[in-house]
């Protein structure tokens, strides 16, 4: 009987080398075709979350992401907010928005960029703004992260 187990334990070890050794070359093409099904997406934290609207100016663009809580089970507590800014022709002087993310018709922040000095410049006027996380600059705009709280996690705990 033990005899039986090791010959069996071998074959079974041969029979998946061989799986792996047929299905090896293919593997490429089998995970591209697996990322193009409908189910599957890039996680927003890597991508910045959907545009939510683009605003456009004489000089740039700028894409307001939807908010990101992002949580392995329902949504976090913070989050964030990207935003995306991208030259027309040239890098303006200086870029200053007033930022109404939630269309709550009150304006959450007024954010600033001196593309020439590198310096980015942010005022929370609403409590569940924090501070930049991220920056980043392109070699045709700007890319700026703004840490946020989950206001309804904060109404439902209370």
């Amino acid at each position: 009987m033990k005899k039986l187990k090791i010959i069996l334990g071998f074959i079974w070890a041969a029979v998946c080398l061989l799986i792996i050794l047929i299905m090896f070359p293919g593997l490429d093409n089998f995970s591209t075709q697996f990322a193009k099904l409908s189910f599957m997406k890039v996680n927003p934290t890597l991508t910045g979350g959907d545009v939510a609207r683009s605003v456009e100016y004489e000089d740039y663009t700028l894409n307001i992401h939807e908010p990101v809580f992002e949580a392995l089970i329902g949504e976090s507590t913070k989050g964030f907010i990207q935003l995306e800014w991208i030259w027309t022709d040239s890098i303006p002087v200086t870029v200053k928005d007033s930022i109404d993310f939630n269309m709550d018709d009150h304006i959450d922040f007024i954010i600033g960029i001196d593309p020439l000095s590198n310096q980015v410049h942010l005022d929370p006027l609403q409590p569940f703004v924090e501070e930049i996380t991220d920056e980043a600059q392109l070699e045709d705009g700007w890319i700026v992260r703004i840490g946020l709280v989950n206001e309804k996690k904060i109404k439902a705990s209370r």
